[in-house]
């Protein structure tokens, strides 16, 4: 009686997997040739590419060219600087409220 149980389980299962795999087969089949792509589409993707380029040519051409500084001060003189600006804002913090 065992045995009669164990093969029936194991056909049970074969059929079973055989089914699976078969499905599969048919799900991942290829469908056929691809659908045609659509120039409409394409030409509308151009034609904004070409207004942006356009668009960001004109608001390069307006703006004007940044003008060249004075003479730039060394890292020493700048960081002099800044740390005599903080000085001055601690000292601000220290001193006493009235």
């Amino acid at each position: 009686m065992r045995r009669l149980i164990g093969w029936t389980a194991g056909v049970v299962g074969i059929a079973a997997l055989a089914r699976m795999l078969a499905r599969r087969r048919v799900h991942h089949a290829p469908a056929g040739p691809a659908p045609p792509v659509d120039d409409h589409a394409d030409a509308l993707r151009r034609k904004l590419d070409e207004s942006r380029a356009t668009e960001a040519a004109q608001a390069s051409a307006d703006e004007p060219e940044p003008e060249p500084e004075g003479p730039q001060e060394s890292l020493e003189e700048r960081r002099a600087r800044v740390h005599a600006k903080a000085q001055e804002a601690i000292d601000a913090m220290q001193e006493p409220l009235p």
